[in-house]
């Protein structure tokens, strides 16, 4: 029973409950004092406790008697002001419950996913040094200056764990470092949100951890890591090969034609325009009161087609099964599944038997 309240109570942030939430959920059954009681270690459960509230939280009965294994440090948060707290305490809560379950994965498995730069190190002082900083890194993972498909996959291949969530859009998505040597980036992945935004995101969440920025204001170094996302979506010699080095007039149908290649916004392009000096400041500001006022953003869901995902987890747990280091109920467990669910995606993508 020892690390069952603070269990307990990563559960229920989980599923984004208050105490009274989840009194409610249970009925009758236990109230919020006595909810309370037991968070705080002043009651133990008894099996049947257990039992209701692994319904009801919707994990195994297992999961209250582990010690948490993760814990998020300098948290970085792409969002709007308007996102609840218990909105981000359940971000939080499946974050750390995806993180636990994808270290142990590796762990029983043996495997690992070196990082492919240093966190943190990489001092700008100027959106020059920013921009050089893109280019740096897409060299280093030798991207050379094509079109990124997928940049979740990406991701993951340069040793960064990447969670992707279905929440509240007022969540883009945030960024942290666990055990001071594992890169984390969560994504919203909505299907309100245009993937262009959520591809933008990813980078973004990437400066925060491939820049050392700490040393700026909160407002600069956020709009460092907005230059850095468009660099490395766009690279600068791209852009300017595309529009050429001076003009006084872009079209829509050219930003079209780089938006559907690239999976960056017109929005993006256009400010790259600008932070090259490809246009000026009067035809930027121009273009984005058009933007704006003809509701562009809304229609750019049908101008990019691409889809951001990765299966490196599952081909993990699928690796496991195969090669009998765990149980198909243990697979299941791991993948936050029920297991007759489980076995279903199984028989889906199992191909030999």
């Amino acid at each position: 029973m020892k690390y069952f309240p603070e269990r307990m109570k990563a559960a229920r942030k989980l599923n984004g409950y208050s105490l009274q939430d989840l009194s409610d959920k249970l009925s009758i059954s236990l109230s919020k004092q006595a909810l309370s009681r037991l968070e705080t270690g002043e009651v133990k459960p008894d099996s049947k406790t257990i039992s209701i509230l692994s319904k009801v939280l919707n994990v195994g009965a297992d999961y209250f008697f582990r010690q948490h294994s993760v814990s998020l440090d300098d948290i970085k948060f792409r969002k709007l002001k308007s996102l609840p707290a218990k909105e981000l305490d359940k971000i939080t809560a499946q974050t750390v419950d995806f993180l636990e379950r994808y270290l142990e994965l590796e762990d029983i498995l043996g495997v690992d996913s070196p990082l492919n730069f240093s966190l943190k190190l990489k001092k700008v002082e100027t959106f020059g040094e920013v921009e050089k900083a893109a280019e740096e890194l897409r060299e280093k993972w030798k991207l050379g200056t094509d079109p990124l498909p997928n940049i979740i996959e990406m991701l993951e291949e340069n040793g960064i764990k990447v969670f992707i969530i279905d929440a509240d859009t007022s969540f883009s998505g945030m960024s942290t470092i666990v055990k001071n040597k594992i890169p984390v980036i969560v994504l919203n992945i909505s299907q309100s949100i245009p993937q262009t935004r959520i591809r933008f995101t990813a980078l973004h969440e990437l400066a925060h951890l491939y820049l050392k920025l700490d040393h700026l204001d909160e407002k600069i170094y956020e709009k460092f890591c907005d230059v850095f996302a468009g660099a490395f979506l766009l690279p600068g010699k791209k852009l300017e090969a595309f529009l050429g080095n001076k003009r006084s007039k872009i079209l829509t149908n050219e930003l079209i034609m780089i938006a559907s290649q690239y999976g960056i916004s017109m929005a993006a392009i256009m400010y790259r325009a600008f932070s090259l000096e490809i246009i000026s400041a009067s035809y930027h500001k121009f273009f984005m009161i058009r933007y704006n006022k003809f509701h562009i953003k809304e229609k750019e869901f049908e101008v990019y087609k691409g889809r951001e995902k990765s299966d490196r987890f599952l081909q993990l747990i699928f690796r496991a099964v195969a090669e009998e280091v765990i149980s198909t109920s243990k697979a299941a467990s791991l993948n936050n599944q029920k297991l007759g669910d489980f076995r279903e995606i199984l028989d889906e993508k199992w191909l030999l038997q």
